[in-house]
């Protein structure tokens, strides 16, 4: 594979082991998401594990993931023939998408933000360029109101960390390209090249070896930020309200995505303190342990949340570029569906996610 610039990485073909990985970043996506439905409203107390209990804010069947997971697979709809998503046409179809998402399709719960967005340039879908017009609607509300670094973006960035495995900077451009279309605050942009990378580091990387986590770190994907705003990520994961300390105190306010961003790292800390203590993950067996782990990174995430689908959606996206889909319980995994249907008027499952990942990851490394 031929290096894009000299912040490549060779690529390659990916091994099993990524391929779980990568079809792990929307499905662990999709549980978290799920697992987080019923009880975001408040009415169902979460006491003990999650149920597939459905409800929360859009009515949803036990099982059904939110407007996080419906996002993102307009997203992958795309990420999955290899288009680059810093390029119009690509961002186009994307803008299309959302807005055919919530005039047409049956959107669920749709963020406060990101509907105003959609909502100011839905009537021109069809018509070229409307990408940028959602772009320039969404600076028309930062410059409005200064206020939009919600979680909107970030929660259905998980796939786009799978676009360009072998090119970080490539990857942290997509990302927040994406970002942009709704979301003009350039945090909320940061949030997610932060992730983004955090996910194709994951999946690059050799698999997990049963130990505590040592994933990739926030603090190692902060060259991708711009300058100016290096030292305010640094100061928040290194000392601030983000730090390894803060691990059984994640910050109030996951709406931001900066907090939200904060909860998925910490959930990562809380589980490498807790999961020793298990004791399956003192039984030998690595994939009962991945369970373990991966049980511990999603019910922690929905435990300590506020905004808990979208904690949980954003925490699953980079648990399960660590530990793989095979380390989701096959119960959720079979239960998870939702919009945007197929062709045929079926709701899509856990096999559609795991194609556009695999077809997502495997077209950009043909790029």
């Amino acid at each position: 594979m031929r290096l894009a610039n000299p912040n490549s990485a060779s690529a390659g073909a990916l091994t099993d082991s990524q391929l779980d990985r990568v079809e792990g970043v929307l499905l662990a996506q999709a549980v978290g998401d799920v697992m987080g439905v019923p009880y975001e409203p408040g009415e169902v107390p979460l006491e003990g594990p999650a149920q597939l209990l459905g409800g929360g804010f859009g009515d949803y069947a036990p099982g059904e993931w939110s407007d996080d997971t419906q996002m993102s697979l307009y997203i992958a709809e795309i990420t999955a023939t290899g288009a680059d998503l810093t390029e119009d046409a690509a961002l186009d179809e994307i803008a299309r998408g959302w807005c055919r998402w919530v005039t047409v399709d049956g959107a669920t719960d749709v963020g406060a933000q990101t509907r105003a967005v959609i909502d100011a340039v839905a009537d021109t879908a069809a018509a070229p360029g409307i990408a940028a017009r959602m772009r320039a609607a969404a600076a028309d509300l930062h410059a409005r109101t200064g206020r939009t670094a919600g979680n909107g973006a970030l929660m259905r960035n998980g796939v786009v960390g799978l676009t360009r495995l072998g090119d970080r900077s490539a990857t942290a451009a997509a990302a927040r390209a994406v970002a942009e279309l709704t979301h003009a605050d350039p945090l909320a942009g940061d949030a997610c090249v932060i992730q983004a990378e955090m996910i194709r580091a994951n999946v690059m990387a050799p698999a997990w070896q049963g130990m505590p986590y040592f994933g990739a770190n926030a603090l190692a994907t902060l060259d991708l930020i711009p300058a100016e705003r290096r030292e305010y990520w640094h100061d928040l994961f290194d000392g601030g309200i983000l730090d390894a300390d803060h691990y059984q105190t994640p910050p109030a306010g996951d709406g931001f995505a900066v907090h939200a961003l904060g909860h998925a790292t910490l959930a990562f800390i809380f589980a490498n303190r807790a999961g020793h203590r298990s004791a399956a993950a003192m039984s030998g067996d690595r994939g009962e342990v991945a369970r373990v782990w991966m049980n511990l990174l999603l019910d922690r995430a929905v435990q300590a949340s506020q905004d808990k689908d979208t904690v949980g959606a954003i925490t699953g996206a980079i648990a399960g570029s660590y530990l793989g889909a095979s380390a989701l319980d096959p119960q959720w995994v079979a239960a998870v569906h939702g919009l945007p249907r197929r062709s045929d008027g079926t709701d899509r499952t856990a096999a559609d996610l795991r194609a556009l990942a695999r077809a997502t990851a495997t077209a950009g490394l043909n790029r």
